[in-house]
């Protein structure tokens, strides 16, 4: 066997072991707080109605964790990967943790933005659109590639258009605070519906093992 058939082999492996979905929900609980913060901003303040989800966050994400030990291990088992693998995989807890800090910055700043009119950056007011989906895409471009689950991919894609149509629908009356409850609201239920599609069929896929036949 070749070291690309190997690589090939680890890759699937990885995927077997890891796409879960689990992310996914976590992804749309971090994506929520980009659409609730502005809405909560008027009645608890810029700094609050980004803070309220820290907890929040970290609840789901011991949740998550708590599932994939207690449902998802059992089913798939552990394995233990190469040092490139290993090194891939410290990068993207890194990558994670950068990107929800961010997204938690972003969700203050977009609070802040929208109640005291800092959107307005240059390019006809687009300036702080085009800023975020540049950094929304390259985010999940990372964890794509890190994790080698393709439809991070069209994650990143979907959602570095968001602000832009947001904005779209702000400037044509169709929705409050620069359409972000709108578009970052149905990209969390579109990628949280997935996450949930991705889990019941993982765990479909690997039942249970039964116990042997004593005999």
């Amino acid at each position: 066997m070749s070291d690309r058939d190997l690589r090939d082999l680890e890759r699937r492996t990885f995927r077997t072991v890891t796409d879960d979905g689990l992310w996914d929900v976590l992804i749309a609980g971090v994506l929520s707080m980009l659409a609730i913060a502005p809405l909560l901003s008027e009645s608890l303040g810029d700094l609050w109605s980004s803070a309220i989800f820290v907890p929040i966050l970290l609840a789901t994400y011991l949740i998550i964790r708590a599932v994939r030990r207690r449902v998802v291990i059992p089913r798939v088992g552990t394995v233990r990967f190469g040092d490139d693998r290993k090194r891939r995989l410290r990068r993207f807890s890194l990558a994670m943790l950068v990107v929800n800090v961010v997204a938690v910055l972003l969700g203050l700043a977009a609070a802040m933005a929208v109640k005291r009119d800092w959107l307005d950056l240059g390019g006809g007011g687009i300036g702080y659109p085009i800023t975020l989906g540049i950094v929304i895409l390259v985010a999940f471009s990372v964890g794509a590639h890190m994790t080698s689950i393709p439809r991070y991919y069209l994650y990143g894609l979907m959602l570095a258009v968001a602000p832009l149509v947001g904005e779209w629908l702000w400037r044509h009356d169709l929705s409050s605070h620069h359409g972000y409850p709108i578009v970052f609201g149905a990209g969390a239920a579109i990628i949280f519906v997935t996450g949930l599609a991705r889990f019941g069929a993982h765990l479909r896929a690997h039942p249970l093992p039964q116990d042997p036949v004593r005999g």
